[in-house]
């Protein structure tokens, strides 16, 4: 069976202590058949079934893109070290067990692994022979230690492509630095454009998701199965590197993007108003004040963005010219703007106009209850939708009937509702399992690479593996 090292890469580019080989294997079946499927075509377990990944990593990033490949069906093999994913260990709700391991491990199984001892080595070398591919989010002089560097790896099986993932990228003065979603967040500018300010003046972090965590874990899971295709012409492996410095620039491409000669309004502003604000020692509140008005156009500060209603909030999708037109009925408002393709949006009659309005809809949409502005905006077919809580996701109608949500029996015998796949596979999908036990299949994995239940003893009675 074709063989994924998939040496996780997590949010950040930590070092690897210990290694441990656990397969886990939790069974819990969703069925969702797909009628597009003709009826002369045979079930599979997801387009990569027959293909085994080897993941070393914690946190999110790495565990997240093994998670997206067990979702393809791939064999997906979690190698932890003897302590176990550190993710297991926050927020944990029982021994080894944690709220947010459990639903970035999902359908993979674990192996613990002391790759300290050279018995461990041995069984090592022959899941790196026996794998497809790897995913690494080590340190270089971890990776070395360890021998799962891709020299050393690729020295053992030439097919392997191997994806690693750093925070910084690989080259450049800061490529083997530790990273997380949120330092790389301030790195990157994300903190400041969000603009969010804490009640007492301190600069606030985008918390609803580590998008850079998970935004890299899917590049990881794409580089494993571009390096799959491009292998299947060449007949070799290769390298292949993403970091989550590369993952937040990319996620920021609207910002990004500079045209000679004619800068956006922030750059203007970062280069002119910025300086002569810090000199005068302005606060960062002031500052970011400012920054704001840049950064976010006035038009956008009316059309697309949350609004406060009389019992809660509304958030407004209104990028299309003909739904701006359709609201500006509804308010009984008008907004050259939008109805005037000649208007010019630089001079100051229009940076007024534009802080006029968008208060002006601020005190219409705190006039009346969310479900009175989204009713009223719906009928009119203009995009919108009331804040809601992730909470009530996990029991919302639209994502329940799609999947989205799925409940699968977890080997500490709780029921455990988490994230289904992103993907769903007309031709066959593998069966919705839990995230593992720490060393929940070391023995089916050592068996599965050829070892005999005696020497699987040996192993652990030596303490390579648990």
């Amino acid at each position: 069976m074709p063989v994924f090292l998939f040496f996780a890469p997590f949010c950040a580019h930590l070092p690897l202590i210990d290694d441990n080989i656990c397969p886990t294997d939790l069974h819990t079946t969703i069925t969702d058949t797909d009628s597009s499927m003709s009826a002369n075509q045979t079930p599979t377990a997801g387009p990569l079934e027959g293909i085994r990944v080897l993941e070393f990593g914690s946190f999110v990033a790495g565990p997240w893109g093994g998670q997206l490949l067990a979702d393809m069906g791939a064999d997906v093999v979690k190698i932890e070290p003897p302590s176990g994913d550190p993710w297991r260990h926050a927020n944990s709700f029982q021994k080894n067990e944690s709220r947010v391991f459990t639903p970035l491990n999902r359908g993979v199984r674990s192996i613990c692994l002391d790759l300290k001892l050279d018995s461990a080595r041995a069984v090592l070398r022959k899941l790196i022979e026996s794998a497809d591919g790897i995913i690494s989010n080590n340190r270089r002089d971890t990776a070395l230690k360890l021998g799962i560097d891709y020299e050393t790896v690729s020295k053992i099986n030439p097919r392997l492509v191997y994806v690693d993932i750093t925070a910084y990228g690989p080259k450049g003065d800061m490529h083997d630095s530790p990273g997380f979603d949120l330092i790389v967040q301030g790195y990157t500018g994300a903190v400041m454009s969000e603009g969010k300010i804490t009640r007492d003046g301190q600069p606030e972090v985008v918390w609803s998701s580590s998008y850079i965590d998970f935004s890299t874990g899917y590049a990881a899971a794409t580089g494993i199965l571009a390096g799959i295709v491009g292998r299947s012409t060449t007949g070799k492996g290769q390298f292949v590197s993403t970091s989550l410095l590369a993952n937040a620039i990319a996620m920021q491409s609207l910002r990004i993007a500079d045209i000679e000669g004619l800068p956006a309004p922030a750059r203007i502003w970062f280069e002119t108003k910025r300086p002569k604000l810090v000199e005068q020692g302005a606060s960062y509140e002031e500052i970011q004040d400012s920054y704001q008005l840049a950064v976010r156009p006035l038009i956008y500060r009316c059309y697309y963005r949350a609004y406060k209603t009389l019992d809660g909030g509304l958030a407004l999708g209104t990028l299309a010219v003909h739904s701006r037109a359709r609201l500006l009925d509804v308010f009984g408002l008008e907004d050259p703007r939008v109805t005037d393709p000649t208007y010019d949006h630089s001079t100051p009659e229009a940076e007024e106009l534009g802080l006029r309005l968008f208060k002006e809809f601020e005190a219409i949409f705190a006039s009346n209850t969310t479900d009175h502005w989204f009713n009223k905006l719906r009928s009119h077919d203009i995009p919108c939708e009331p804040i809601r809580y992730v909470e009530e996701m996990i029991d919302d109608e639209q994502v329940l009937t799609n999947n989205y949500v799925v409940e699968v029996d977890h080997h500490t015998g709780h029921k455990i509702r988490t994230s289904g796949p992103i993907l769903q596979f007309g031709s066959g999908m593998p069966e919705l399992k839990s995230s593992p036990s720490l060393g929940q299949h070391t023995d089916q994995v050592l068996s599965d690479i050829g070892f005999s239940s005696e020497q699987i003893t040996e192993l652990r009675d030596e303490g390579s593996v648990n």
